[in-house]
């Protein structure tokens, strides 16, 4: 499995799941400014760690809607936890 921890995108996408509880991959590049590519790389990382489910929208025949586990739900708390313990809240960080 891909090691979680390089990807800027895949912390992000923890902490806009947790706080969203359920999106689209179009909505998540939109909020992170990130490519549709991108996002999917980082929900193919996440669903092997098994921290998100991802569901085929019946709503949009392409579209994906992703939800953290418990597990995810979990390691988004700890996250966001360790980016307040080290000053990155409104400063670059994962927020």
């Amino acid at each position: 499995m891909e090691s979680l921890t390089h990807t800027f995108s895949i912390k992000a996408l923890l902490i806009l799941l947790k706080e969203s509880r359920r999106m689209t991959l179009e909505e998540l590049a939109a909020e992170m400014g990130e490519t549709h590519g991108s996002v999917v790389h980082a929900i193919d990382a996440l669903q092997g760690a098994k921290l998100i489910e991802s569901l085929q929208s019946r709503n949009a025949p392409y579209g994906r809607v992703v939800t953290l586990t418990l597990t995810g739900q979990a390691v988004a708390a700890k996250l966001k936890e360790i980016e307040n313990l080290i000053g990155w809240e409104g400063g670059g960080g994962v927020t």
